[in-house]
């Protein structure tokens, strides 16, 4: 059985700024996934920042 993520908008673009910003060109599924990764956690690390400097 196959997962599939569905991505929005927001998520696509934080995924290219990140490979543009590393000069990868994704072509495989590990540089693919690379990405994600990077993206997902800047992603949580910017929501956290924004919640400690909220309080």
């Amino acid at each position: 059985m196959a997962y599939v993520i569905v991505k929005n908008e927001q998520r696509q673009a934080d995924e290219r700024r990140v490979a543009e910003t590393f000069g990868t060109n994704m072509s495989s599924a590990e540089k693919r996934e690379l990405v994600e990764h990077i993206a997902a956690r800047s992603r949580e690390a910017y929501a956290e920042l924004k919640h400690m400097e909220d309080r």
